[in-house]
């Protein structure tokens, strides 16, 4: 079971631009690992921290993007 409050501490001190590129980088592993139904559990625990991702960055930018 990963850590995910480790990971949210780690993953809000970067700056925006940081973590949309981490974000993006998922959603790159997500699009090539898809292919293979081998990697069915990677791909469903890329998209769970890709969520967590959107989630986190949204509520802390709310004000950033007005």
């Amino acid at each position: 079971m990963r850590d995910w409050k480790s990971l949210k501490e780690r993953y809000l001190r970067d700056a925006l631009p940081i973590r949309l590129g981490n974000l993006a980088s998922n959603l790159a592993r997500i699009k090539s690992r898809c292919q293979n139904p081998a990697n069915g559990e990677l791909v469903e625990n890329l998209l769970q921290e890709s969520k967590l991702f959107i989630e986190w960055t949204a509520k802390d930018n709310v004000l950033y993007l007005l």
